[in-house]
Parts: C-alpha cells; structure tokens; sequence
C-alpha cells in the first residue's frame, strides 16, 4: 500500500541535514499526515525555523498540531497546519511568508519570474 504521508521524506529528503538525528522522531511526528511538501529548496532554512517553533510550542500545547502541506501558492511559500487555532502558530506562518518574500527576489534573479519551474533548458540540437 502506497502511502500519502510525506513525514519521513521531509526528514529524509529536507530536514536531515538541519537537525540532529536525536530530532528525527519529533519532525516525523510534526510532518504525520503532511500530504504536500513541495515548495523550492531555497526556502529549507525558512522551514527549519518553522519546524523548531512548531515542535517548541508543541512541547507547550495539550493538543498537538501537525504540520499537513507546505506549497508554494500564487508564488508565495504556504504552510498550513492541523489543530486547534493558535495566534503563536498563525503569526510563525505569516513570519515565514514575509521571510519568504525575499527568497522569492532572489529566485526570481536567479531563474527568472515563476522559479526554478519555469527554467528553460536548451538542448544542444535547439540552441544553434
């Protein structure tokens, strides 16, 4: 049975490189039921910093909150999360959106307007 759950490749695939191995179990419960992982490389050390307050304010919470889908959406990183609303957690989304802003000039210089997807890659037969 395949599975829809992206939590263990965001640890293997985005988040290894960033934390401890201690941290693995944290992250993979923090990502359980994220069933979208796919804004640009370029935005990992913004999601570091989102995945550290959200496993911090879980420590502090009753119910936990799960992290389900991390996109990029009209161009702009989106994250949304399951539980209960919390004001802390809303605010840390929208911080990683602004942080996110200026990634996003940098993408754009580097790859044009729509990011590393709208990439034109010539082929050598073509470019003549």
């Amino acid at each position: 049975m395949i599975s829809n759950n992206y939590n263990e490749w965001v640890w293997n695939r985005r988040m290894k490189d960033h934390f401890p191995e201690s941290m693995k179990k944290e992250i993979i419960d923090l990502y359980d039921g994220c069933f979208d992982y796919s804004c640009y490389r370029e935005y990992d050390e913004i999601m570091v910093f989102v995945t550290k307050c959200f496993i911090e304010r879980n420590k502090q919470l009753d119910q936990k909150v799960t992290i389900v889908q991390v996109k990029m959406k009209f161009g702009m990183l989106t994250i949304y999360y399951q539980g209960k609303y919390d004001p802390y957690l809303v605010e840390i989304t929208n911080t990683a959106t602004k942080m996110a802003a200026g990634v996003s000039k940098k993408i754009e210089i580097l790859y044009g307007k729509g990011g590393p997807w709208n990439r034109k890659i010539l082929q050598p037969a073509k470019s003549k």
